[in-house]
C-alpha cells in the first residue's frame, strides 16, 4: 500500500463525506442484471450501439462525440482523466445520463448538475503488483489507468453480474511502456471511424499498468460467484477477460 495515497484518500472522503455518500445509493441498484461498458475504440460501431439502446449501458470519456450518428445514449456517464475532464468540461455539462460520475475533484465545477456524482480515486502507482480494486466505491475508486477499469468497479458496486466490454481496442498509436517512454506503433487508429479526436496534449495511456489493472479485475472476478467479465469487443488486443461474441449475446 502506498501510504501517501492512501492517506489522501482517506482524507478526501472525509472532507466531502456527504458528497461521498451519494455514491451508496447505487449500491445493488442492479442486483443480477447485465451492463456494457462501451470504449472508444476503432472497433466501435453506430451498427452495434443501437443494439443496445434497451440495454444499460456506461460510456466514457469523449463517447459523446459518436452521438450525432447513433440514437443511442448511454445510461450511466464515466470520466476520470483531469485533463479530459478539463478539456471537455463544458460539453460533458450538457450530458444527460441517467446519472454521471467524475472524481470528487470537479465537485465545485459541476455542483448545480443534479445528475453528477463524484468520487474519491486512488492514485497510487502499483506496477507490477495488482491494482486496487474497491468493493465501495464510497469510500475510493482505484486507479487502473484506464476509465474502464473504473466502470468495472463502479459496475459491481451496482450489483451486475454480467458485464461485457464493447469497443475495449487496448492498442493504441502512441502510449507509454512500463518506463515511462512513450511507444509508437505505426498505422494504429485510436477512435471509432469518423471521430476527429487528438490526443495532443493529453495523457498518453499507460498501457502496461492498464494491463495489471485488467488482470486485477479478472482475478476479482473469478473469485466472485456472481460478477463476471467478458469481453465482447470485436478484434483489439485485450485478452484478459474471455472472448464472447456480441450477437450471440444479444440473441
Amino acid at each position: 500500500m502506498n501510504l501517501r495515497a492512501y492517506l489522501y484518500s482517506i482524507k478526501q472522503y472525509l472532507l466531502n463525506k456527504p458528497v461521498c455518500d451519494e455514491l451508496k445509493k447505487f449500491r445493488g441498484l442492479h442486483r443480477g442484471q447485465r451492463c456494457f461498458i462501451i470504449g472508444t475504440g476503432p472497433s466501435l460501431t453506430t451498427e452495434d450501439l443501437d443494439k443496445l439502446k434497451d440495454e444499460v449501458t456506461f460510456g466514457s470519456n469523449r463517447i459523446f462525440e459518436i452521438y450525432p450518428r447513433t440514437q443511442w445514449r448511454p445510461t450511466y456517464y464515466m470520466n476520470q482523466d483531469f485533463t479530459l475532464i478539463e478539456k471537455y468540461a463544458d460539453t460533458i455539462e450538457t450530458l444527460e445520463p441517467s446519472a454521471l460520475f467524475l472524481p470528487i475533484e470537479f465537485r465545485e465545477r459541476y455542483a448545480d448538475k443534479k445528475n453528477m456524482h463524484h468520487f474519491v480515486l486512488r492514485h497510487r502507482d502499483f506496477y507490477p503488483k495488482d491494482a486496487d480494486f474497491s468493493k465501495n466505491i464510497h469510500h475510493y475508486l482505484g486507479q487502473g489507468f484506464t476509465v474502464t477499469y473504473g466502470a468495472i468497479q463502479l459496475a459491481h458496486y451496482m450489483g451486475f453480474s454480467e458485464v461485457y466490454l464493447l469497443g475495449i481496442d487496448h492498442n493504441y498509436a502512441i502510449s507509454l511502456n512500463e518506463k515511462g517512454i512513450p511507444v509508437v506503433n505505426e498505422g494504429v487508429q485510436e477512435y471509432f471511424a469518423g471521430s476527429k479526436a487528438s490526443n495532443k496534449g493529453l495523457n498518453l495511456p499507460r498501457i502496461a499498468e492498464s494491463t495489471v489493472a485488467y488482470m486485477t479485475a479478472r482475478k476479482f472476478a473469478d473469485k466472485k460467484k456472481n460478477f463476471t467479465v467478458y469481453n465482447a469487443t470485436r478484434g483489439g488486443k485485450l485478452e484478459a477477460f474471455p472472448r464472447v461474441n456480441l450477437d450471440d449475446v444479444l440473441k
